[in-house]
């Protein structure tokens, strides 16, 4: 464009002493908003480290809960087959204490109770089922059954002798004219 470089270069290296003076100045000018964005971010740092390390303590404290979580359902687990085992046994046991136990009523109302009564035969028959369950459970050795056949035997020759007694009256009723 015919203008001489040395000329040229020399104003553009003026213009830029003035736009690089007015940036100086500006600079100058918004030192303070410089300054007070420089405290803000450093201020944004240190709440963001705090934060950092907030988040890591709970971080490792979800940890240790879910590992206490983990071993709380294993705890539960286990104690629940202990509660299905104790079930099982607890029903097989209620069932042999209950065909084992002779209850005192049944005692009093074979060795006080007249034969022809209803009663009687009532106790007379659950007198019959613990002899035939005693009899199962003999073969498998348990104490308690050992226990309960003594005063069993005693009774059923109680129930026997009295209905024996009772027949032969009968008997003897006929032979009388």
């Amino acid at each position: 464009q015919g203008v001489d470089l040395r000329h040229y270069s020399k104003q553009v290296e003026t213009e830029l002493q003035h736009i690089e003076h007015a940036s100086i100045k500006d600079y100058i000018k918004e030192s303070q908003n410089i300054a007070s964005l420089h405290n803000q971010i450093t201020a944004c740092d240190t709440i963001l480290e705090r934060m950092e390390q907030m988040l890591s303590m709970f971080q490792c404290d979800l940890s240790s809960i879910s590992s206490e979580i983990q071993t709380l359902q294993e705890q539960s687990i286990t104690m629940n087959i202990k509660l299905k085992n104790r079930q099982s046994v607890r029903s097989e046991l209620s069932q042999l204490v209950d065909e084992l136990v002779i209850p005192n009523s049944m005692i009093t109302t074979i060795l006080e109770t007249p034969v022809t009564e209803q009663q009687f035969l009532e106790q007379l028959h659950e007198l019959n089922n613990k002899i035939n369950y005693v009899k199962e459970q003999s073969f498998k050795e348990t104490l308690a059954c050992s226990d309960v056949q003594d005063t069993l035997d005693r009774l059923k020759i109680k129930a026997v002798s009295k209905i024996r007694e009772y027949i032969l009256q009968k008997i003897y009723s006929f032979r009388k004219p």
